[in-house]
């Protein structure tokens, strides 16, 4: 199962209950280097060690009851822009905030079977 709480610390007011993602999840790295290439032809890669590493899962899962859809879509409307805590089915933590809109859920039958999907950038 994979969890979302809001506030992220301290007594939870908002739950939302998810089942288990589909197989395939990906998890992005943006270490934001700049690329250049000297005159003589040598590659030059740049990082300042102040810049953040921005870190993104991003979730797919199908077949939600259409309960839970209109609890995730009042969920995401309520924490637009604010951190909340997500316990994926490894019962690893993570604080951060999701950065997909609401708009993101996908009906593939009349009512009984959706498709969500959404990015989570941790903190």
């Amino acid at each position: 199962m994979l969890t979302l709480e809001f506030p992220e610390t301290g007594s939870v007011t908002y739950t939302v209950t998810l089942s288990n993602p589909d197989f395939g999840n990906t998890d992005r790295i943006n270490s934001s280097v700049v690329n250049r290439t000297a005159r003589h032809g040598e590659s030059l890669i740049v990082r300042d060690s102040s810049w953040p590493f921005l870190k993104t899962k991003v979730y797919n899962f199908n077949t939600q009851t259409k309960t839970v859809i209109d609890t995730l879509k009042a969920f995401l409307i309520a924490t637009a822009g604010l951190k909340i805590k997500l316990t994926d089915q490894n019962d690893d933590e993570y604080i951060g905030l999701i950065s997909t809109s609401e708009n993101e859920i996908i009906t593939t039958r009349d009512t009984c079977s959706y498709d969500v999907s959404f990015e989570f950038m941790e903190e």
